[in-house]
């Protein structure tokens, strides 16, 4: 259902509505007619290897796009995180999301007036020893705004989890965000990037031009989990022999040799 394409003239009728319940498509009134809108193509084809990646469902919404803060940012609900992990056959459970207020005692019900200063859970993979902990604290994370102020543990706890989450699945959950995650980051200032990673790495047909993209990107401090993930999911494609190997070096390679 989900499209190879991140090119909206090859969508059939229901693989535009797909994209469109997921965010990445809008209807808007131009000069009195409505017209579609697309997001950025690297945005897209992030969020269509992202689908084909984790197999969360935009339909269940389990997955979809947002622009928020002049900055796209595929999102995942945290049930959506839960069925990755037990799907992957490799996930093992988890302890229960502890609170603390002084990260000496740690209770798994919180009932204080007062925020916790941090949440816990341990999440335990196939081959790990134990349960691997993650930690957040309510300094670097918590809000009082929306849920955050009626709903404080509730909130940190679905951080944490995700971020758990994340850490033990990274190939499959690597560079998809809560809302919850996201929340935090409007705040941030949005640096737009020195150039197009996504459509440059879409176009890389050889693992030695993903190489100088990758680094380039690195020395303009601009190598994102996104950009990351798209570059490991482009050379799975060209290993896999997905993508049609020609002698062809894109611009991108010629500019960093320059750079070097």
């Amino acid at each position: 259902m989900v499209p190879q394409s991140a090119d909206p003239a090859k969508w059939s009728l229901e693989q535009g509505a797909l994209l469109e319940f997921a965010g990445l498509v809008k209807t808007v009134m131009k000069d009195g007619q409505r017209v579609k809108e697309y997001a950025p193509v690297s945005v897209t084809q992030a969020f269509i290897q992202a689908v084909q990646r984790s197999g969360l469902d935009p339909f269940a919404r389990q997955i979809y796009a947002a622009e928020m803060g002049g900055k796209w940012t595929i999102l995942g609900a945290i049930d959506g995180f839960r069925a990755v992990a037990a799907a992957s056959k490799e996930y093992e459970g988890r302890t229960p999301i502890q609170y603390t207020a002084d990260g000496v005692t740690w209770t798994d019900v919180w009932l204080s007036q007062d925020n916790p200063a941090a949440a816990r859970v341990g999440v335990k993979r196939k081959g790990y020893n134990d349960y691997a902990y993650t930690v957040v604290t309510w300094a670097e994370f918590g809000r009082t705004t929306g849920q955050w102020r009626s709903q404080p543990a509730h909130m940190l706890g679905i951080r944490v989890l995700s971020h758990a989450l994340r850490d033990a699945f990274p190939q499959l959950l690597g560079g998809i965000y809560t809302p919850e995650d996201f929340d935090h980051q409007a705040d941030a200032i949005v640096i737009e990037p020195s150039e197009d990673w996504g459509a440059l790495i879409a176009v890389a047909t050889t693992k030695e031009d993903l190489s100088v993209i990758a680094e380039r990107a690195r020395n303009r401090n601009e190598y994102s989990d996104d950009v990351r993930t798209l570059v490991l999911t482009r050379a799975g494609a060209i290993s896999r022999g997905e993508i049609e190997s020609e002698p062809v070096i894109t611009q991108a390679y010629h500019d960093a040799k320059e750079e070097s």
